[in-house]
């Protein structure tokens, strides 16, 4: 074993040397001093644990369905399965779904996943959630059961406001265009927890 591992390694360093060579030749000499890597923040892992036991609430499997008004202002309802799980020793929540035509269930009409985590430094969670393309990294209000995140674009703020019971979870999404004086609702899920 230790001569294959040797024999497999002279290969990949001779390679390694050769692409070092050629790219010094490309772009110039190698300075001889590499800076330093920046130090590694180490945060206080219990106390990110600890609030992350705040959203408790929302681990586990869900099944149900819901609606979502298109562009075109057609409702489109849809069958959703999310999965919420506690991932890096408790300290990031990783949500995953997705959404299928409830006319036609093999047909996936959406798909997301986010992840939520703790900064002990400011003491705010963080939201980070990505659906068609699109990246939104915002601060969410935790609350008991209860979760809203929101998203400012050029012309409309976008909310999201989850509540929770032991047993289901409730989901609407609504927009404002007029700075946040009215709302109007967009989107509704209601899941029920299978796992």
């Amino acid at each position: 074993m230790r001569r294959i591992t040797r024999f497999l390694l002279l290969p990949l360093v001779a390679l390694l040397t050769l692409s070092a060579g050629s790219a010094a030749v490309a772009l110039g000499p190698v300075p001889a001093q590499v800076p330093a890597a920046a130090p590694v923040l180490k945060l206080d892992v219990p106390s990110q644990q600890a609030a992350m036991d705040r959203l408790s609430f929302m681990v586990g499997r869900w099944l149900g369905t819901g609606w979502v008004l298109t562009g075109s202002g057609t409702r489109q309802e849809f069958i959703e399965s999310e999965t919420v799980r506690r991932v890096v020793s408790g300290t990031v929540l990783s949500v995953e779904g997705e959404g299928r035509d409830k006319a036609d269930p093999r047909r996936v009409v959406h798909s997301a996943l986010a992840v939520v985590n703790f900064n002990d430094s400011t003491q705010q969670y963080r939201w980070e959630a990505f659906s068609q393309g699109y990246v939104s990294v915002v601060t969410p209000e935790v609350g008991t059961n209860r979760f809203v995140w929101s998203l400012q674009t050029p012309s409309s703020t976008v909310r999201y406001t989850l509540t929770f019971t032991a047993t289901t979870w409730h989901e609407i999404g609504e927009v404002s265009t007029d700075g946040q004086q009215t709302w109007r609702q967009n989107f509704q899920m209601d899941l029920r927890r299978i796992g």
